[in-house]
């Protein structure tokens, strides 16, 4: 246990750190993802209660969501520079002001779509001995292919803990059906997505380590899922080769990606996330 800025660091208070540097999250999305820490969080009041304990002590700071609810709209907490710099060290760069500042309100819903994905992902893969080892945060990365490029909405890396498997990599396309799937014009359309991270793969073998899934996510319905998916298997010049996988994030949250084959792919096969 450690202590900075005279407030007791435990274990679980770095997973929480961790997570927040990740991606903004509610109470409910860090209970979540606290199945995957040494010692999870049994109730959601515990969770606010010690989120309470880290903001009083300059760490975190907490805004509130515009979104449609029952009750109050929940709040996301994000990392303060000092909470940031308990990750990464004293001496560490900070990183830009849209790191640390609000979220857009026209973001929203992207952003708790999201989060709640990640957060489902990272708990169902500790319940089999599978980490979230690597995750960059949205548009942190880009690739290129000729002319165009892509920037996700996040990637991350799935290793065994125990076992020599190789390691898994995907890049995330959460779509709120606010994009045109076909457009040769617009620039942020699924079918420019499409086309530049199969002309970016191509470069790779199959085994290659740099290789990665695209996977797709709407918050939309199942229609707009098949639009999206017909449009990968169209586009795709390798119709053989599995490059993309989606789901809509209903059905992803409802079951273990790790066990239930929810994921369908641009070949027409269904699967779950990794391979059993």
């Amino acid at each position: 246990m450690a202590k900075e800025n005279g407030t007791a660091l435990t274990a679980r208070d770095l997973e929480i750190l961790t997570s927040l540097d990740r991606i903004p999250m509610t109470p409910r999305q860090l209970q979540v993802v606290s199945e995957s820490f040494r010692q999870p969080f049994s109730d959601e009041a515990l969770v606010r209660r010690r989120l309470g304990r880290l903001k009083d002590a300059g760490f975190l700071q907490a805004f509130p969501y515009s979104l449609v609810s029952e009750g109050r709209a929940p709040k996301y907490w994000k990392l303060t520079r000092a909470g940031y710099r308990i990750i990464y060290g004293s001496d560490a760069s900070l990183p830009g002001r849209r790191y640390f500042s609000e979220v857009s309100a026209g973001h929203h819903v992207h952003a708790h779509s999201l989060a709640s994905m990640v957060a489902h992902l990272e708990a169902s893969a500790a319940r089999h001995n599978i980490e979230m080892d690597q995750y960059a945060r949205e548009n942190s990365i880009k690739f290129h292919s000729g002319q165009s490029h892509v920037s996700p909405d996040g990637a991350f890396r799935l290793l065994h803990r125990y076992e020599s498997a190789r390691p898994y990599s995907f890049v995330i396309e959460m779509d709120n059906g606010s994009e045109r799937v076909r457009s040769n014009k617009d620039i942020e359309s699924i079918q420019r997505k499409v086309q530049t991270y199969d002309h970016h793969q191509s470069r790779y073998k199959r085994d290659d380590p740099a290789r990665y899934l695209v996977l797709f996510v709407t918050t939309r319905s199942e229609r707009r899922l098949e639009h999206v998916l017909s449009t990968c298997s169209s586009l795709i010049r390798n119709p053989d080769r599995t490059l993309f996988l989606g789901a809509t994030l209903e059905a992803l949250l409802a079951v273990d990606p790790f066990s239930e084959p929810v994921l369908q792919s641009n070949n027409g096969l269904r699967r779950t996330l990794v391979p059993r």
